[in-house]
């Protein structure tokens, strides 16, 4: 690896939420990780509400015009480490937008990786119900990237 490289490297991981990240290439090896923050929980007392009546409860089946049912999500996980991006080209239509449907195979973002473009495509039919990552923002390995239903 050369310096640029490595300023590369080291700029992305400064951006991005990761704890650590390990880079190889041939002999060379980088471990970058963050010092670990000590957390303090605080306990604030919630407001109790008024007693209300509890809407009746049905045992009517849950119907498809009710929505989808998000115990069912497929979560399209991101297969390297990397930049996301929604669109092909910066500044170009995203990929895919929530409440899109898509086919088995429809690209539905791009994750690039040192010059390298991984293409994430759909592994199924199924509408977009979530995009979780913000367009430019580095992604780890196995990241849910995109939920659809």
């Amino acid at each position: 690896m050369n310096v640029k490289q490595i300023r590369e490297i080291l700029r992305l991981f400064e951006q991005s939420s990761l704890q650590s990240l390990e880079v190889s290439e041939g002999e060379e090896h980088i471990h970058l990780c963050r010092p670990e923050a000590s957390v303090t929980t605080v306990a604030v007392p919630a407001a109790v509400p008024a007693a209300s009546p509890l809407p009746a409860v049905t045992d009517a089946p849950a119907t498809a015009q009710e929505g989808p049912d998000f115990n069912r999500l497929i979560e399209v996980k991101s297969p390297v480490v990397g930049v996301f991006y929604e669109a092909a080209e910066p500044g170009g239509k995203p990929f895919v937008q929530i409440g899109d449907h898509v086919r088995q195979g429809d690209v539905l973002c791009l994750v690039e990786v040192m010059k390298q473009v991984t293409e994430v495509v759909a592994p199924q039919d199924a509408q977009v119900a979530d995009v979780c990552v913000t367009n430019g923002s580095v992604v780890e390995f196995g990241q849910t990237l995109i939920k659809l239903f």
